[in-house]
C-alpha cells in the first residue's frame, strides 16, 4: 500500500475516532520536503472539506522560507485556507482551532512551541512535521540550541539528547505515519483498525439552574456544564471575614478558560441586577494568557444581549465593559495586591503565578476563582493543586469548592497525539509513589547521592527520568518544556538526585557551571559585555568590580525541588550537603544560587550558610518579585571575594531602604541583612549632635513624636546594623521588622501596622522600647553631658 492510501485510511480512521494523527516528513531535499507536505495536505482536503490550518517556520533562516515559498506554489490549487506564522507567535495561538498544522522542524526544535501548538488541532485533523534524519540531525544546532552555548563551550560540546528523544518517540508512536522523502519511502507505517467510533456524549442540563439559560446553552461538554453549576456558588456574598475559592483544574484543551469566561458573564448579569454594578478582576502572567478567556466573556455577554466595549493592549484584550455597571478588566498578578473594590477575581494559569502573590490575593478577595492547567506547556499545575490547595483547605474561613474538568473540547479523549505529546515532553511525569517503607528509610537515613551518566539516563532510564521530572512538574511552580530541553543539551548543565536506599528519587537538582572566565572575557565584561550563562561571576564583576571571582569555578543551582510528599523532612538541605561535599572534592570554588525572593525560600538558604551577593533593584513586573542571587563559598579564595560582596550588598540594601526596596518585606530584609560575623563597620558609632541626642531621651521617656525624633532613631539604628557581628546585642525578630519597616523603610503608621500585622498603638509602644533598648546599648558612644544621662536612669527607675 502506498503512504497515500495508508493516509487516507488514517485520516478517515481519526474522524471516525475524532482523534488527531500525525505525519513525519524526513529529509534533507527542500523541495521535496515541501512537495510532499502539499501532497499531504491534498489527501486530507480531499477527505476533509475545505480545511483551514497553520504552517509554521523560522523566518530568519533561508532554507526556511525557500521551504515555504515553495509549499506555497504547490498548494494553489488546494481547497485549504493557510496562515503562515512564526513561531514566535506561538503564545498567540493558545486557545485558537485549526484543522490541521505544519510544522517547519529542520531549523528548531524549542520543546516550548511544540508544546504550545500540541493541542490547537481539532479531533479528525493532522499534524505534519518536517525533520531531518537522525544522522543529520544531530550534527546540526538548532537555533534552541544555538541559545544554550555559554563561552567556556563550543558548538561541538552541546548534546543532542532532545532529539534523539524525539525521534524515538515518533517512531514508537502507534498513529503516526512517517515517510522517507528523500527515497520516496514509507519508513514507519501507522497502526490502523484498532480505534473506536467516537459517539458525543449527550450534554444534559441540570433541573435548576441559577445563571442563565442562555449562558448554559454554550457549554459543550458536561463537564462544562458542571464546572458552571459549581460556579452558581459565588452569587453568594459570603458573611463578614469568610471566603468562597472555586478551583477549577484541567488538562489543556478541555475548556477551562472558556467557561470561567461564560461563568463571569452570568455572575455579572446577576450582580448587576442585584446591586447595580459589577467589578471583577482577571489576573495571569500574561493578558495573551486570558484572551480565550475574555473571548467567551464578551461572548456570554453578547448571548445576555449586551452592548460590549472592548479595549486592546498589543491585540489582547486586556477590558470589557457594559456601560457604566459592568467592568471585567485584566490585571498583572502584583499589581492585584493593591486592587480593591473588586466583586470576583479570577487567577487564570494559577500553577504560573508566585505563591507569595497568590497567598496575598487569597487574603484580600472574598470570592475568587482559581484555574491551573495540570499537563500543558505551562507544566506544574500538580504542584499547584498540592501546596496552595493544601493552603486554601487549612484556612478555616474559606469554603473551597474543587472541580476538575476531564472531557477534552476539540478532540476525543485517549487522543493519540496528546498522549504521545505528554509522553514526549514529560508533561505527565510523576513522581515515585511513595510508602511506609519509604518513610522508615528517611527517618533512617538512607540516602545515595546519585551522579548519573547523561546519555544512559536520559535516553535509556525512562522510569527513573520520568521519576526525576516528575517532582519538578508536581513541586516546582514554573515548569516548561524548554527546561527538559535545557536540562538535556545545554552543555554547561548536569543534574544530580538523592534517592532512597531502594532507588526512589526524592530529591531532583539541576545545576550550571559557571565562572573559568579568561582575562579577554572579563575585560569585555568589565565594559558592559553580558556573559551568557554566567549569572554570578558578571553580578559580581558589574556591581563588586571582583573581576577575580570570574576566574573562579562554581556551580549554581538552577533548580532543586523535593518530592511533594516530602517536603520540611531535611531533605533539601541533606541533598546540599552532597552536593557541596562534591564540589569540594572535584576542586570547585562556590555554589551559589538566584530565585525570586519570599521569606520561606530565603530562610531555607541562609539556613544552609548561603550569603546574598546581589539583589535586582526593581521587582519583576508580572511576579512582583525582587531576584536575588546567593553564594555558599568552597575555597579560601572564594569565601575572602564572598564576605566582601556580601558586605557591599548589605551596606547597598540598607542604604536603599527607603528608595528602590522601601516595599521589600520586613522579614525579609531582616535575613538579607544578616551580618555572617562580619560587621559593616566595626569602628561606627552614632553620628549624633546634643540636641538629636537630648530627642531621643525624650522620645524613649518623655513626651517627644517619633516625627520629631526620626533623624536622631535613624542613626540610632543605622549604628545597630553597621556594628552588627561585633556587639553584644541582638535583638528579637519582631524587634528588627519594627525598625525596619518603620525606620529604616519610613513606611506610614498605618502601612507599617498592618505589613506587622498588629495595631498602630502596639507598633508606638514597641517602637519606643526598642529604642530605649539602643539608647541604653549605644549610649556609651554618645557624647552628652552628665546630667543627661543621670535623668534618663532617673526616668528608667521611675517607669
Amino acid at each position: 500500500m502506498g503512504w497515500a492510501e495508508l493516509l487516507q485510511d488514517l485520516v478517515k480512521e481519526g474522524l471516525s475516532s475524532n482523534h488527531r494523527r500525525l505525519v513525519v516528513l524526513v529529509g534533507t531535499d527542500e523541495e521535496k520536503l515541501a512537495k510532499y507536505a502539499a501532497e499531504v495536505l491534498r489527501v486530507f482536503s480531499s477527505i476533509v472539506k475545505e480545511p483551514h490550518g497553520l504552517y509554521m517556520y523560522q523566518p530568519e533562516y533561508p532554507d526556511a522560507q525557500r521551504r515555504m515559498g515553495k509549499f506555497k506554489e504547490l498548494v494553489k490549487g488546494v481547497s485549504a485556507s493557510i496562515d503562515y506564522k512564526p513561531y514566535k507567535d506561538t503564545d498567540k495561538l493558545l486557545g485558537t482551532t485549526v484543522d490541521f498544522a505544519i510544522l517547519d522542524l529542520m531549523n528548531d526544535l524549542k520543546p516550548n512551541d511544540v508544546g504550545r501548538l500540541g493541542g490547537i488541532v481539532r479531533g479528525g485533523g493532522i499534524y505534519i512535521f518536517m525533520v531531518p534524519p537522525l544522522d543529520e540531525w544531530v550534527k546540526q544546532l538548532t537555533k534552541f540550541q544555538q541559545s544554550l552555548l555559554v563561552p567556556q563551550y563550543r558548538p561541538e560540546d552541546v548534546r543532542h539528547f532532545l532529539k534523539v528523544r524525539f525521534w524515538n518517540k515518533l517512531m514508537g508512536m502507534g498513529k503516526a505515519l512517517i515517510i522517507n522523502v528523500n527515497n520516496d519511502e514509507v519508513i514507519k507505517e501507522p497502526v490502523i483498525g484498532d480505534s473506536q467510533p467516537w459517539k458525543p456524549r449527550e450534554v444534559v442540563m441540570p433541573e435548576r439552574i441559577r445563571f442563565s439559560k442562555a449562558i448554559y446553552e454554550l457549554a459543550k461538554t458536561q463537564d462544562q456544564v458542571e464546572a458552571l453549576k459549581a460556579m452558581e456558588v459565588l452569587l453568594e456574598r459570603p458573611p463578614r471575614g469568610k471566603k468562597v475559592d472555586v478551583v477549577l483544574i484541567a488538562d489543556r484543551g478541555r475548556g477551562k478558560s472558556a467557561i470561567i469566561g461564560l461563568a463571569l458573564a452570568a455572575l455579572a448579569h446577576r450582580l448587576r441586577k442585584v446591586k447595580g454594578r459589577a467589578r471583577f478582576a482577571v489576573t495571569a502572567m500574561n493578558p495573551s494568557n486570558v484572551s480565550t478567556l475574555m473571548e467567551f466573556v464578551i461572548k456570554g455577554l453578547k448571548a445576555l444581549n449586551y452592548d460590549v466595549d472592548v479595549s486592546y493592549w498589543g491585540g489582547d484584550v486586556v477590558s470589557v465593559k457594559v456601560g457604566i455597571s459592568i467592568f471585567i478588566d485584566y490585571v498583572k498578578p502584583y499589581d492585584m495586591l493593591s486592587e480593591e473594590g473588586r466583586d470576583i477575581v479570577v487567577v487564570d494559569e494559577a500553577a504560573m503565578i508566585p505563591l507569595p502573590v497568590l497567598y496575598g490575593i487569597h487574603e484580600r478577595f472574598g470570592r475568587v476563582i482559581y484555574a491551573s492547567t495540570i499537563h500543558g506547556y505551562e507544566g506544574a499545575g500538580r504542584g499547584f493543586s498540592l501546596r496552595f490547595l493544601k493552603y486554601l483547605h487549612e484556612d478555616k474561613n474559606t469554603r473551597v469548592i474543587e472541580y476538575e474538568l476531564k472531557e477534552p473540547i476539540r478532540y476525543a479523549p485517549n487522543d493519540p497525539v496528546e498522549q504521545w505529546l505528554f509522553d514526549t515532553l514529560l508533561l505527565d511525569a510523576e513522581p515515585a509513589k511513595i510508602t511506609e517503607e519509604d518513610y522508615e528509610l528517611i527517618n533512617r537515613h538512607e540516602f545515595n547521592y546519585l551522579i548519573p551518566d547523561l546519555k544512559e539516563f536520559f535516553l535509556l532510564s525512562e522510569d527513573r527520568l520520568r521519576q526525576f521530572f516528575g517532582i519538578y512538574v508536581q513541586a516546582h511552580y514554573r515548569n516548561e518544556p524548554d527546561d527538559l530541553g535545557m536540562m538535556m543539551d545545554a552543555p554547561h548543565h548536569f543534574i544530580r538526585a538523592l534517592t532512597l536506599g531502594n532507588g526512589k528519587i526524592v530529591v531532583s537538582v539541576e545545576l550550571a557551571e559557571e565562572g573559568g572566565i579568561s582575562d579577554e572575557l572579563i575585560d569585555m565584561v568589565v565594559r558592559g559585555l553580558k556573559l551568557p550563562g554566567n549569572i554570578i561571576p558578571d553580578r559580581l564583576i558589574k556591581y563588586w568590580g571582583l573581576t577575580d571571582f570570574a576566574k573562579l569555578r562554581g556551580w549554581r543551582i538552577i533548580r532543586i525541588a523535593t518530592h511533594p510528599e516530602l517536603q520540611d523532612r531535611g531533605l533539601g538541605t541533606e541533598m546540599l550537603r552532597r552536593i557541596e561535599e562534591e564540589a569540594r572534592e572535584k576542586g570547585i570554588d562556590w555554589v551559589g544560587v538566584g530565585f525570586g525572593v519570599n521569606a520561606k525560600l530565603l530562610n531555607f538558604w541562609i539556613r544552609n550558610g548561603y550569603m546574598p551577593v546581589h539583589i535586582s533593584p526593581e521587582r519583576n513586573p508580572i511576579s512582583g518579585e525582587y531576584s536575588v542571587l546567593l553564594v555558599k563559598p568552597i575555597s579560601e579564595k572564594a569565601r575572602d571575594a564572598a564576605i566582601y560582596a556580601n558586605k557591599e550588598f548589605r551596606l547597598r540594601l540598607l542604604n536603599s531602604l527607603q528608595g528602590p526596596f522601601h516595599d521589600m518585606e520586613p522579614d525579609v530584609v531582616r535575613m538579607l541583612l544578616t551580618d555572617w560575623g562580619q560587621a559593616l563597620d566595626p569602628n561606627y558609632s552614632p553620628r549624633l549632635t546634643e540636641a538629636q541626642a537630648r530627642r531621643l531621651i525624650a522620645y524613649s521617656w518623655g513626651p517627644m513624636t517619633y516625627e520629631n525624633t526620626a533623624d536622631a532613631i535613624t542613626e540610632l539604628v543605622k549604628t545597630y546594623y553597621l556594628r552588627k557581628g561585633i556587639d553584644n546585642i541582638a535583638l528579637p525578630q519582631y524587634y528588627e521588622e519594627t525598625l525596619i519597616c518603620k525606620v529604616l523603610q519610613a513606611r506610614p503608621w498605618r502601612e507599617s501596622a498592618k505589613v506587622l500585622g498588629i495595631r498602630k498603638s502596639t507598633l508606638m509602644l514597641m517602637l519606643r522600647e526598642v529604642v530605649k533598648v539602643l539608647i541604653q546599648y549605644y549610649v556609651k558612644y554618645i557624647e552628652i553631658p552628665e546630667y543627661m544621662i543621670s535623668v534618663t536612669k532617673s526616668q528608667k527607675r521611675g517607669k
